[in-house]
């Protein structure tokens, strides 16, 4: 069987965005996953490797790139928004050492070309969505789940906004938040409007959440004020366990989500979430975003990569 590498710069097998698809590779590969930096070990792992899957356009991807470690084997980078948009990894990468550059949607492949034009152009492949995983649930309409780590680019501060004008209009809505707190401005910040805006009792945090499809389960609507998501897989899971989608704008959305489930104001918001029917969504979701969709994609790509390896063999 051909070698695959997954090497993972910053996120561990078990929480890596690659691990739904493991299982479908491992039938189609002999496949290694890594999750270390710049050094010895991963060297060692691309020298294995027949081909090489690079997580993260991040300093291992330059590394191997400046380095020469590729050997003229396969190589893919997938980059997420972060990269496009907070590093310049992209820029110093060895761009004629990758032979496919994968992102996960249109909008983060046209930052790259704008900011890193060098770079070849992207193929665009969106996250799946586990839909026997997210199974249907019961939501119940008065209840919205919020979902992120509580920093500003994921923008609670309009979550606050949004639940007290809900609040004060019908008292039966709640909100639950899943996610650790990770900006120390964001949390003070946020202690300190809850009480000023009478959120207690309205606003629960529940913190990390380990089986987020249980969690899930009972929500009838799911916010989402992000500032900017390449794609937003907390959105597609609540779709399909039922919750109905209220998303925030951001750049791109609309090519990713139902145009008619996007917001500008609060005012629009609180409209969509009382209007909201659950379950509306899920079969959207399924036809679009499966997660057997995005494991068919990887797998041609991956398997193109290595009909063409092996012909150069020959």
């Amino acid at each position: 069987m051909t070698r695959l590498l997954l090497a993972d710069r910053v996120k561990t097998e078990a929480d890596s965005f690659l691990a739904p698809l493991l299982p479908a590779l491992h039938r189609r590969f002999d496949v290694r996953f890594l999750s270390a930096g710049p050094g010895e070990v991963l060297a060692e792992a691309i020298a294995w490797a027949d081909i090489v899957w690079l997580e993260w356009c991040w300093d291992h991807a330059v590394w191997a790139t400046q380095n020469g470690l590729l050997h003229a084997k396969p190589a893919v980078i997938r980059l997420h928004s972060i990269e496009a948009i907070q590093t310049d990894f992209p820029a110093r990468v060895d761009w004629d050492q990758i032979d496919r550059l994968v992102t996960v949607s249109d909008d983060i492949a046209s930052v790259v070309q704008e900011r890193f034009p060098a770079a070849p152009a992207s193929i665009v492949i969106p996250n799946g969505i586990d839909m026997d995983r997210f199974a249907p649930g019961q939501p119940d309409r008065f209840r919205v789940a919020w979902v992120g780590h509580l920093e500003p680019k994921k923008n609670p501060m309009l979550l606050l906004q949004i639940a007290h004008r809900l609040h004060s209009l019908d008292p039966r809505y709640t909100f639950h938040v899943a996610g650790a707190f990770t900006d120390l401005r964001t949390a003070r910040y946020l202690r300190q409007m809850m009480p000023a805006l009478g959120l207690g009792g309205v606003v629960t945090f529940d913190g990390p959440v380990g089986d987020m499809p249980t969690w899930y389960a009972d929500k009838g609507a799911l916010l989402s004020t992000s500032m900017y998501e390449s794609f937003g897989m907390n959105i597609g899971e609540a779709m399909a366990t039922g919750a109905f989608p209220v998303v925030h704008g951001f750049p791109g959305a609309e090519r990713l989500w139902p145009a008619e489930c996007l917001f500008a104001s609060s005012d629009d918001a609180v409209a969509l979430i009382r209007a909201g029917r659950p379950g509306l969504y899920r079969g959207w979701v399924g036809d679009r975003y499966s997660l057997d969709r995005q494991v068919d994609a990887i797998v041609r790509l991956l398997a193109d990569l290595d009909d063409q390896a092996g012909i150069e063999r020959l």
